[in-house]
């Protein structure tokens, strides 16, 4: 499938797209409304577009231009009338030489290659901004449900306390203290709703899609750590690569084309005269050229080294840089793995039975209310650097999946269902 193929497929499934639909969606549903709906998706449809005119442009031949000339008129004596005149119509065409059209359309061929590279770079990177926020959404949901469980907690302890102080086992300073944890438990379940109504409105921006009333995702399905060669490897092929090496073969194309442009081009001239003093005609022909004597383009060549030079130093510092952002998402990524991996395993079971024999221990008068208290909010803390951690995880996986390519395979698979949908 041809790039042109490509843009025209992928513009009739945006403009295709379903309408919005209020309910739960599911993180594929999410990319999948943000490729058809995202106005940034057409933005970049749009400059490749607008690249392939420059290169239809590009490649079409100079005009050629009429000529019409009179001459011997309105003189004195055997000149003042028209008896004596010559007239002259004919056509004159500039003729390129050095190959200057076929290296302009060499060049803007190149450019329109680099805007769709650049194109879907853009796309690939709201995917990976729609992934994330999805995950902020659904973490956001977890935070919700946990603070409404520490309001539940605080409720649960404030009844016990309060029975206890009612009996005389217990201070009124405790029903103070629990009094001051209810009220900051009911400070988190509001912070927590706006944390995810805020997320919902961001996820909701990227979607083009107002109604999003809930995510589904299994925030607890740890993903895999991938290997970290083929990470380094996978990195050789993302789009802002391909558009960079496309822009250092583009910088020679380009200097090519200058060293041509010094060349002069002839223009080529015919046409037929008119005698009216004998009533006859003639043919006429006739070449002119610019002689390169000041200007032979020395300036624009020198620049246009230096662009290359330029090019070749800049390729290698987005190297430098990519496999940078790549060892530093794959330890984000394996430390994050560690981190939920302990969570789920000891530290908050270990929290969670801690507080269960907290609670039953004060109820029976075993432990004080400090320990509870203690017990309850570090309870609290866990789960919420746990999320913490899921949030890390997933926003690091997101990086991984963006430098090995995992983005652009959606969107070639929504290209390919496209046009299979048009066919």
């Amino acid at each position: 499938m041809n790039i042109l193929t490509k843009i025209t497929t992928l513009a009739v499934g945006i403009l295709c797209a379903l309408p919005a639909q209020a309910g739960t969606i599911d993180k594929d549903t999410a990319l999948q409304k943000a490729l058809k709906n995202n106005p940034s998706v057409l933005i970049g449809l749009a400059d490749v577009s607008k690249a392939i005119g420059r290169h239809i442009q590009a490649g079409l031949v100079p005009n050629p231009e009429a000529v019409f000339e009179i001459e011997n008129f309105a003189g004195d004596e055997d000149f003042s009338g028209f008896d004596a005149t010559e007239t002259t119509i004919g056509l004159e065409q500039k003729i390129e030489m050095g190959g200057k059209r076929q290296k302009r359309q060499a060049v803007t061929e190149q450019s329109y290659q680099i805007t769709y590279q650049n194109a879907l770079a853009q796309t690939v990177g709201l995917l990976a901004e729609t992934d994330i926020y999805f995950i902020r959404v659904a973490v956001a949901q977890e935070r919700l449900k946990l603070a409404e469980k520490r309001l539940s907690l605080a409720d649960k302890t404030h009844a016990t306390v309060k029975e206890r102080v009612s009996a005389a086992a217990a201070s009124d300073i405790q029903h103070t203290k629990v009094d001051i944890e209810q009220s900051a438990a009911k400070l988190a379940k509001t912070r927590a709703e706006v944390e995810l109504a805020v997320a919902q409105s961001q996820l909701a921006k990227l979607i083009a899609d107002e109604n999003i009333d809930d995510v589904d995702t299994a925030l607890n399905d740890i993903p895999d750590v991938p290997d970290r060669t083929k990470l380094l490897t996978a990195i050789e092929n993302l789009p802002q690569v391909r558009a960079f090496a496309i822009a250092s073969a583009q910088s020679q194309s380009e200097l090519n084309l200058i060293k041509a442009e010094a060349i002069p081009d002839p223009t080529i001239g015919l046409g037929v005269r008119r005698f009216n003093e004998t009533d006859s005609t003639a043919l006429v022909a006739g070449i002119s050229f610019p002689i390169p004597v000041f200007n032979r383009n020395q300036g624009a060549i020198y620049e246009a080294n230096a662009n290359v030079a330029s090019m070749e130093a800049q390729s290698k510092l987005q190297d430098l840089s990519l496999r940078q952002s790549a060892v530093s998402a794959w330890d984000k990524l394996s430390l994050a793995h560690d981190e939920v991996t302990a969570y789920q395993n000891d530290i908050i079971p270990s929290a969670q039975r801690a507080y269960d024999q907290a609670s039953k221990g004060y109820s029976a008068g075993r432990f004080s209310f400090l320990d509870l208290l203690d017990s309850q909010r570090t309870l609290y803390q866990v789960q919420s650097a746990y999320l913490d951690s899921i949030l890390i995880l997933h926003e690091a996986k997101s990086e991984i999946d963006v430098l090995m390519g995992a983005y652009e395979r959606i969107i070639m698979d929504h290209l390919s269902s496209t046009q299979g949908n048009i066919k």
